[in-house]
């Protein structure tokens, strides 16, 4: 997936809060990549073999994720036919640690050859206390890995965040993502790359923000800037998702969004010398939650006061 974002061997972390929607993420991205197509701007290096293990969907949530993304997606009989030979789910709600790991996934690999397993979500499998880092390891690195390396493939587990009451993400840098998810920081460590969804001030839009391996998401807005977050909505007309309209985009924020950047930090998107678009600008400023119309009004107060030219 991306530049090497996830690789052969390699393992994801996809954090979330309970239901924002993440399973149904989950679903849109495995059934795109399955037929070869981008999802959430997450480009698969070909039609790729996933197998997915969930516990938390019963078949009638399933259906009605897979059609809500199929009626957005508008797939067509080449893509079905794809999906159907490419795409397999497994719902398994009863064995967690070593035994889901050696009775569940090692004959599903071997049935299968994925080129990803996504363990849906991680906490129902792995059967111990998420902050024991001798767990984790013991999950992660002896359960897992080796079940990577033996079948060629890469992992990708879904998360849910701790508790969310009185926590700000403000003022978090891009790294402090990356300790989003429920548990000890060895979860964080041992994947290769995290892709998070924070919630915002609109019930309906998310941001999802590259955590781990940003780069090699290969986000760019329109002017080539990297982007390390993009804003995904609920679509009104079935149960998947869609990008942000610019406008949903300006008037999101960060929950909580207390804080205004200062001035310092927004002349540090201008450049020494030489000159920056001011569209260009204007996107760099946006991505610290201020919003389009706020950010032509601090230009205009800049260039006014001398400061910007």
């Amino acid at each position: 997936l991306g530049n090497r974002f996830l690789c052969r061997e390699g393992s994801m972390l996809f954090v979330g809060p309970s239901g924002v929607g993440k399973s149904s993420a989950a679903t849109q991205q495995d059934l795109c990549w399955s037929v070869g197509k981008p999802a959430f701007g997450i480009i698969p290096a070909r039609p790729l073999k996933i197998l997915q293990i969930q516990a938390e969907n019963d078949a009638g949530d399933l259906h009605e994720m897979v059609a809500g993304v199929w009626k957005a997606m508008e797939f067509g009989p080449e893509e079905e036919k794809l999906c159907t030979a490419n795409l397999h789910v497994v719902s398994e709600k009863t064995r967690t640690g070593s035994a889901f790991l050696s009775e569940v996934v090692r004959p599903l690999l071997r049935l299968h050859r994925p080129d990803i397993i996504r363990i849906d979500p991680l906490l129902a499998f792995l059967g111990d206390d998420p902050t024991d880092t001798k767990a984790l390891a013991a999950f992660c690195r002896s359960g897992l890995n080796p079940l990577l390396e033996e079948f060629q493939c890469a992992v990708i587990l879904n998360h849910h965040t701790p508790k969310t009451t009185n926590r700000d993400t403000t003022n978090w840098r891009p790294s402090d993502w990356m300790y989003s998810g429920a548990g000890g920081a060895e979860l964080a460590n041992w994947a290769r790359a995290i892709l998070v969804i924070e919630p915002t001030d609109n019930p309906a839009a998310f941001r999802f923000i590259g955590a781990k391996r940003t780069k090699r998401l290969e986000w760019y807005d329109k002017f080539g800037n990297r982007e390390i977050q993009r804003i995904y909505c609920h679509s009104e007309c079935s149960i998947a998702w869609r990008p942000a309209t610019e406008t949903e985009c300006d008037s999101v924020r960060a929950k909580k969004d207390k804080g205004k950047p200062t001035e310092l930090e927004l002349m540090e998107f201008v450049p020494a010398e030489g000159a920056i678009d001011k569209e260009a600008l204007l996107a760099l400023w946006n991505q610290l939650n201020i919003g389009q119309t706020k950010c032509k009004g601090l230009i205009a107060a800049l260039i006014a006061g001398g400061k910007l030219f």
